[in-house]
């Protein structure tokens, strides 16, 4: 390491902003560091982690691929030159010319350089914003038990209907008692109504809705809500039993099993 990037890294520590902030060289120590973080602070083998511990783990790693991309398209598409990451807001197309309104965050580190440029040319980087592609590939490992094996055993008993199922054991729902399922569905519930992490049923029967654009299963639930195993089955239970989605086709074990949304965002809303 040269000595002035070791003296640039300790200022960048002082300023609490990357150290490629202040040297592009630095870039790729950003990036690595962000993953030492992890593997310092990790308090067993990831492998040894549940799965909510594993999504925390994911989402903090990608919150820094994230901001060290960010940093990366301003060195590369600017180099020592200001930049300022700004969202637009609305873009009006005239006849010679195109009105941008751009919204920025009111802490960016060079906001003050605007002054110094009204009136003035710049030069606006339209820079790529699909670096984030193939994250729904990076899933904590499921928690075991898994769900259940046939379709019937997830609308089966819950709501008080009799079991149909041909692998439904005799008088018990493979995830338990009718009492102990109630239990579950009251002790998910919080004094805000939000059951399914930070989802109320509605909220998350929209979001089903809204988002599901081929085949929903168990694994995209656990992912998108951050929520466990027991959750999702009751969320899959009570979709199916409010028709908002239904059997496609059944997997290998219930995990797998595919579900296609039949509801409309009137039919939730």
């Amino acid at each position: 390491m040269k000595t002035e990037h070791k003296a640039i890294i300790e200022r960048a520590k002082l300023l609490d902003v990357p150290a490629s902030a202040l040297a592009h060289e630095l870039l790729v120590h950003d990036m690595v560091e962000a993953g030492l973080f992890e593997v310092k602070n990790l308090r067993a083998p990831y492998h040894s982690l549940n799965e909510g511990q594993q999504q925390e783990v994911i989402d903090r790693m990608t919150e820094a691929a994230n901001k060290a991309a960010t940093n990366a398209i301003s060195i590369i598409s600017s180099r020592n030159v200001d930049t300022i990451v700004v969202e637009v807001v609305d873009a009006k197309f005239k006849k010679k010319a195109i009105t941008v309104t751009a919204s920025i965050e009111a802490d960016d580190p060079n906001r003050h350089g605007l002054i110094d440029v009204a009136g003035k040319l710049c030069l606006l980087v339209l820079a790529p914003n699909d670096y984030a592609e193939g994250l729904d590939f990076i899933q904590p490992d499921r928690d075991q038990p898994d769900l259940p094996l046939h379709v019937s055993d997830i609308t089966g008993g819950l709501f008080g209907q009799t079991p149909t199922g041909p692998d439904e054991p005799d008088g018990e729902h493979p995830l338990g008692t009718n009492e102990e399922l109630s239990a579950l569905v009251g002790q998910s519930r919080t004094d805000d109504g939000k059951e399914f992490g930070d989802y109320t049923y509605d909220d998350a029967a929209q979001l089903v809705v809204l988002k599901v654009t081929s085949t929903l299963d168990a694994a995209w639930i656990q992912s998108r809500m951050a929520i466990d195993s027991d959750q999702a089955a009751v969320l899959l239970m009570r979709l199916l039993d409010n028709k908002v989605i239904e059997l496609e086709s059944e997997g290998a074990t219930a995990l797998e099993h595919k579900f296609k949304v039949i509801a409309k965002l009137n039919d939730v809303a």
